[in-house]
């Protein structure tokens, strides 16, 4: 495979990550996007840390990432369902947990670059792209 071919399925990963951090922050010609609630951040905080952690304790080993983070999603499909339907509804989180998340992805870099082409790993983070249909993020 070619340089530019590998790095498309990274880039898409990462893209992914960054959307997650910015839960829909694109700018309203009304004015600012609302904010998610402080319960529904710190809820969605929550998971995302255990998110970073499952994929930095398992960088090494392809297959267990792919486990471990679908037992990540799988344990809280609530926060999942919160930052999906923020996104529907045009809501972003404070710049404060925005920022915390892009210290997270930073974190994951390493483990990404290892695993983000690995198929069972891209089908798991498939699951978090919250423009997806429910039925399509369960395959």
């Amino acid at each position: 495979m070619t340089g530019g071919m590998q790095r498309a399925p990274r880039r898409t990963m990462m893209r992914t990550l960054l959307a997650l951090v910015l839960v829909a922050g694109v700018a309203r010609a009304d004015g600012p996007p609302p904010q998610m609630s402080a319960a529904d951040t710190t809820k969605w905080l929550t998971f995302f840390d255990k998110l970073v952690d499952t994929v930095v304790k398992t960088s090494g080993t392809c297959d267990r990432m792919a486990t471990d983070v679908n037992r990540v999603i799988e344990a809280n499909k609530d926060a999942v369902a919160i930052a999906r339907t923020a996104h529907a509804q045009g809501k972003k989180l404070p710049q404060a947990a925005q920022q915390r998340m892009m210290e997270g992805v930073k974190k994951m870099v390493p483990g990404m670059q290892k695993c983000g082409q690995h198929d069972k790993v891209r089908a798991a983070f498939a699951k978090l792209d919250l423009t997806r249909k429910d039925a399509a993020a369960r395959r």
